[in-house]
């Protein structure tokens, strides 16, 4: 079995406090909220929805899944994985689907949409997937590990990881 043991770089850096600011309180609410993915190696997201606000985190890999909540002009106020708060500009999301590993024990990666099914790789927290479909509570993913490369295809229980919801096909 492989494990795949890299985190591409998913560090959160808190780079200030808080300023006064409620991000709940400012801008239009999602009626359907929406995943996105962060688009470059570094985003800065913020306190509120425009560059005058501090900077909250700087996501460090591109790819990290956000939830999208609400609107304001061209900025949007996310939900990470790890539960926090923000604002990015939508020039630095893209539609594009990923999943991160969430389960603090991992998750594995199986050849199969069934909790039978081989076993492919050992997946660590923080691992971060491309989304390919859902099905029911599996969600087939592309990775790659980070220190040879290669690229692994298989399913993952959507249980473990943040970037899809309960309901949620694909």
């Amino acid at each position: 079995m492989n494990c795949v043991n890299h985190s591409l770089g998913i560090v959160l850096l808190l780079l200030s406090s808080i300023n006064g600011v409620s991000a709940s309180k400012v801008g239009g609410v999602c009626e359907h909220p929406y995943f996105a993915s962060t688009k470059f190696p570094k985003v800065n997201s913020h306190k509120g929805p425009g560059n005058q606000f501090k900077v909250a985190f700087a996501y460090i890999s591109p790819g990290v899944p956000v939830l999208i909540t609400a609107k304001f002009g061209h900025w949007r106020r996310i939900v990470d994985p790890y539960g926090e708060e923000s604002w990015i500009h939508k020039s630095k999301l893209s539609p594009k689907r990923s999943l991160i590993v969430s389960d603090q024990k991992g998750t594995l990666l199986r050849d199969g949409n069934d909790a039978g099914a081989r076993v492919i790789a050992c997946l660590k927290k923080n691992v971060v997937m491309t989304l390919l479909a859902i099905d029911g509570n599996w969600c087939k993913v592309e990775v790659r590990n980070g220190s040879d490369g290669k690229k692994y295809v298989g399913w993952v229980e959507k249980g473990k990881v943040f970037g899809a919801v309960d309901a949620e096909t694909l």
